[in-house]
């Protein structure tokens, strides 16, 4: 089964839609390496690049607008900043060091809204991953309801997290939304996927099938281009 789930992600050629990556009701999974590679093992700002999906991963139509590195830990914390009881763990959020890779990417022509992802690779020990999604976790659980300081109508964020099974070594998928002022309360989802000690973080504003459908092939991409490790046989039981 598993086999057959990760011939939706193995290849990174464009799916047969050319306007958005290939997606489904059940999301293209990938597998970790966990137990299989040196924990303690980072990778530099090039090696991350290079594995980077390429342009053909996100659709026939997409244009890869923006390549950065260096971004991971420089800009704060996110979300989060009205909530007291979160500084804590907002503090350490802020901590977080590693080498990056970002590309942004025009998955529908300009003409048509111009609709952007991106996708982040981090490089951190292991250990360092780890925490770092457990720390988001937290930060979901502690303040799920924000209010934001704003010199309109009051606004409040709504955070919710939700696990992704069999993605990855482990994975999350976050949910935010604004309610009060011109927003009209319309979810922006986020994937974060650890493969060993690279995070990948896919950011797709209201599109969550291609959130999960990226990540998914970014998960793959880690794992056998950073890696060097393929995908498991799985031997089919009666």
């Amino acid at each position: 089964m598993l086999a057959a789930l990760l011939t939706g992600c193995g290849s990174t050629q464009g799916p047969p839609d050319p306007g958005r990556p290939a997606a489904s009701g059940n999301p293209s999974t990938a597998p970790g390496v966990d137990g299989e590679a040196d924990r303690d093992r980072v990778f530099t700002d090039a090696d991350l690049e290079a594995a980077l999906l390429p342009a053909g991963a996100f659709g026939g139509r997409a244009r890869v607008t923006g390549t950065e590195l260096g971004l991971f830990g420089r800009y704060g914390g996110g979300d989060w900043v009205g909530c007291e009881p979160g500084n804590a763990l907002r503090g350490e959020l802020t901590g977080f060091e590693g080498t990056s890779a970002q590309q942004t990417v025009r998955i529908t022509p300009a003409a048509g809204g111009g609709r952007t992802v991106t996708v982040q690779l981090v490089s951190m020990p292991t250990g360092r991953t780890e925490r770092y999604l457990e720390v988001r976790r937290l930060l979901h659980q502690v303040c799920p309801d924000v209010a934001v300081d704003t010199e309109a109508a009051p606004v409040l964020e709504h955070h919710k997290a939700r696990e992704l099974a069999a993605l990855g070594d482990d994975a999350l998928l976050e949910i935010s939304r604004q309610t009060g002022g011109d927003d009209d309360g319309t979810p922006s989802y986020a994937v974060d996927v650890r493969v060993g000690g690279v995070l990948a973080i896919v950011r797709a504003g209201g599109d969550k099938a291609t959130a999960v459908s990226l990540a998914a092939r970014a998960a793959l991409r880690i794992r056998t281009e950073l890696y060097d490790a393929r995908p498991r046989a799985v031997t089919s039981r009666p």
